[in-house]
């Protein structure tokens, strides 16, 4: 007899092809939790197993077709999850695959297979394993492939008469080109089909054909049993036992460990096993929403917070204890009552208490390390590169009393405008130009309403009263002498459009002399009789308060412009500037932006690790520590990670895995009147289970 076990993975065999160990591996894993035959969740995930079989379906000119029995183009089979898949070459057609899928190059510059993608042995495999993934991106397909059929491939590109260009770390300009043109011509539905198709090719041995000139149908898709492969609520079984202890890498709160701990613990509890959340006193209301009732959370003891998870799952929820040694025994406690036991540590033991009890520790970090070096390509005129040279570079301007005086007058005209309803010109609605006004720093100071006269001026008073002693203290006593970051609100009404500037020059410098005549008694005359020509100038340039003019600007950009272009060169395109207006330049320096290239290279592993293994400094030793990256900036490319995590293991890191970004996951899990959580988010709380158990030393 033919045990259901056993059933259910021929039934996954004929929709995938893959192997029976392969198809009873999996079932044993994870169940029909997530459907016996699993689409990709992540919609990166989806596109690159899209671009993989849509390339071998729209075959290369180079190539001839792989017309392989029992194959869908050299692919005897697939093994999908949902964050991952495998793929089963037909035997002997690792290689010819590859030739197929690695980006190569015509000699008349036509692009052939999937553009930037990169293959990487991964050693740690029991079976030899390649790592197909985009430069750059985090998804991945593993191909059960030797290393040494990249190089048999590179053979077979040559013998075609095409360039390959899958030797380089980073993908080149062309790829990214070429790429972008082959994701916008893939919508999000079609790749779904194809990815769909990838993932069963036992059944699309019988229908592939006609996708080398239309996409697949989902029909075509649905194979013998569609029902009996669709997700249900009972398994996975989870192998993770014991005490894990949850915490922030760098012992400072606010990076998610509540959240993860209860994913972990829920998608231990969703798997079968007795899970148990012990969380800190100071997440009592949050420990609340688990079970459902409103803040404040005054529960003792273990309360039941199995109501967002599938039918049968068993979560319980309790807080530490606020003692040290009292929550110590509470947790030895709980370690004969749960099969998993979570510990939410926070920041209110410290790092060394609980977790020094712990059986492994997962540490988060939020990502604030740099995986890439940048390259600039600069492909655009000398004209362009220097005038944008020109716009880029920082200049600092010493500050000094006219500058002071160029800030305070733009608040001025703020007020003036104001006070006498005139409508600036950057007026947009009820947010006029020049809103960012610093407020008591230079005087300015927002009347209660009460105080009728000051609310027809719309609710400010004078910048400056020469009658109020603590008025004129507080404005003159801004440091003249600190740095003046140009702001774009101190850039005035153009001179054109606003004829009462100068009028205002003239009232503002005379309110101010007494007491500037007082505290700079040398510099003043002098700065009375040129700051107002001064300041109109700047005006005609467009220059805020403390930017530098173009003079300043030329003579502090030009020793590095004349090593790089040459004096002649320089001094060219420096006239021409000097000449132009605001206007021109900034359309000079907007131009052949597609001549500009950015490539992003992966930084070494070992450096990226040392650095991530820093965030990380607070973690108790003496047990395995996953660490979990948090508020992931960017996709990071898989091979990148997959270094990385090598090199933390040698640094006594025992895993690295990244939680995605998932929109509103936190508010998701306390609502109090939510049901059962999407599997989206309940497959982070897999993936974190996941790589604690293989670090524990049974796994490993």
């Amino acid at each position: 007899m033919i045990s259901g076990e056993s059933k259910t993975s021929r039934l996954r065999t004929r929709y995938t092809g893959e192997p029976k160990f392969a198809a009873l591996h999996y079932f044993r894993q994870a169940g029909p939790r997530f459907g016996l035959v699993p689409d990709a969740e992540d919609p990166r995930q989806r596109l690159l197993e899209a671009l993989l079989l849509r390339t071998l379906a729209r075959r290369h000119p180079a190539f001839a077709e792989l017309p392989v029995p029992g194959s869908v183009w050299g692919l005897s089979g697939s093994s999908p999850a949902p964050d991952s898949l495998v793929l089963w070459p037909a035997p002997g057609q690792a290689p010819e695959l590859l030739a197929r899928w690695l980006p190569t190059r015509t000699p008349d510059g036509a692009m052939g297979g999937v553009p930037g993608l990169r293959a990487v042995p991964l050693p740690s495999r029991s079976h030899y394993t390649l790592s197909l993934a985009l430069a750059g991106h985090g998804a991945r397909v593993e191909l059960r492939a030797a290393p040494t059929d990249v190089h048999e491939a590179a053979r077979l590109a040559a013998e075609a008469g095409v360039e390959v260009m899958w030797q380089a770390d980073a993908a080149s300009r062309a790829e990214s080109e070429a790429l972008d043109g082959l994701t916008a011509g893939l919508g999000a539905g079609e790749a779904a089909l194809w990815s769909r198709a990838l993932r069963r090719l036992g059944v699309a041995r019988d229908v592939y054909g006609a996708w080398r000139r239309r996409a697949p149908l989902e029909q075509e898709l649905e194979g013998p049993k569609p029902e009996r492969i669709a997700p249900r609520d009972s398994g996975p079984g989870v192998g993770l036992r014991g005490v894990v202890a949850v915490l922030p890498g760098d012992g400072k709160g606010g990076q998610g460990c509540t959240t993860a701990a209860y994913l972990l613990a829920a998608a231990a509890a969703a798997g079968g096993a007795r899970a148990g959340l012990l969380v800190s006193a100071h997440d009592a209301n949050l420990l609340g929403a688990f079970t459902g009732d409103r803040p404040p959370f005054t529960g003792t003891g273990w309360q039941d917070a199995s109501r967002q998870l599938p039918a049968g799952g068993c979560l319980k929820v309790a807080l530490a204890a606020k003692d040290p040694e009292a929550a110590a025994e509470q947790l030895a406690a709980a370690r004969a009552d749960f099969d998993v036991v979570v510990v939410d540590v926070g920041i209110a033991h410290g790092p060394s208490s609980l977790a020094a009890h712990a059986d492994a520790v997962l540490a988060l970090a939020v990502d604030d390390v740099s995986w890439y070096s940048r390259e600039v390509l600069d492909d655009r005129s000398e004209r362009v590169q220097i005038w944008s040279h020109l716009a880029d570079q920082r200049v600092r301007v010493e500050p000094d009393l006219a500058g002071f005086l160029d800030e305070t007058f733009a608040y001025y005209v703020t007020w003036r405008a104001r006070q006498e309803g005139i409508p600036l010109p950057d007026d947009e609605g009820e947010e006029a130009w020049g809103t960012g006004l610093p407020g008591s720093a230079f005087g300015l100071e927002e009347t209660g309403s009460d105080e009728e006269e000051d609310e027809d001026a719309g609710g400010w008073v004078e910048p400056y009263d020469p009658h109020d002693a603590d008025h004129v203290e507080r404005f003159w006593s801004r440091p003249v002498l600190a740095h003046l970051d140009p702001a774009p609100e101190d850039v005035l009404p153009a001179e054109a459009d606003a004829p009462y500037l100068e009028k205002w020059r003239a009232e503002f410098t005379r309110i101010l002399t007494p007491e500037g005549q007082r505290r700079h008694p040398e510099q003043w005359p002098h700065l009375m009789a040129h700051w107002s020509e001064r300041n109109r100038a700047r005006n005609l340039e467009r220059l805020p308060a403390g930017a530098p003019t173009a003079d300043e600007r030329l003579a502090a950009c030009a020793p590095q412009a004349i090593d790089r272009w040459g004096e002649q060169t320089w001094q060219r395109e420096s006239t021409a500037w000097r000449a132009a207006s605001p206007e021109e330049r900034s359309e000079v320096c907007r131009s052949e932006r597609d001549r500009l290239w950015t490539v992003q290279h992966p930084r070494p592993a070992q450096d990226v690790a040392g650095e991530l293994r820093a965030a990380a400094a607070l973690v108790p030793p003496g047990r395995p520590v996953v660490l979990a990256l948090t508020r992931p900036r960017r996709d990071v490319d898989r091979h990148l990670l997959d270094g990385v995590s090598q090199a933390l293991q040698e640094q006594g890191i025992a895993g690295l895995t990244v939680i995605p970004h998932n929109e509103g996951l936190q508010r998701r899990i306390v609502e109090s009147d939510a049901g059962p959580l999407p599997m989206r988010m309940l497959a982070i709380g897999w993936k974190l289970v996941a790589a604690v158990h293989q670090a524990q030393p049974a796994r490993r």
